[in-house]
């Protein structure tokens, strides 16, 4: 079984409601990919299995499961997440600084 493939079953994610909310490839494109019809490339792979780690996260610290058919939503909230998490990186970078350098 291909690893997005799980990935979407342990989410309980159908291929049709993934597609919309990763924007990357099309769902004839991606079916195709899992039944082993069409290679994938690398780095879209790598996407995909990105995505797919954030919509776990996502899930994991949900109080109620996310609804996968509110896609709009969901790319709202991963968008959110990813820009908190670049925020907490830079205030780490920052406080390192300080710590190191004594100045900002």
């Amino acid at each position: 079984m291909h690893i997005i493939d799980q990935k979407l079953q342990d989410l309980a994610c159908p291929v049709s409601l993934f597609v919309p909310i990763c924007g990357l490839i099309g769902r004839t494109r991606l079916t195709q990919a899992l039944k082993g019809d069409f290679a994938l490339g690398r780095n879209l792979e790598e996407k995909l299995v990105a995505l797919l780690e954030e919509m776990i996260e996502l899930k994991r610290v949900s109080l109620i499961a996310p609804d996968w058919a509110d896609t709009e939503n969901i790319r709202e909230q991963l968008n959110a997440r990813r820009r908190i998490r670049q925020v907490a990186e830079y205030d780490e970078d920052k406080v390192r600084e300080l710590l190191l350098n004594g100045t900002v």
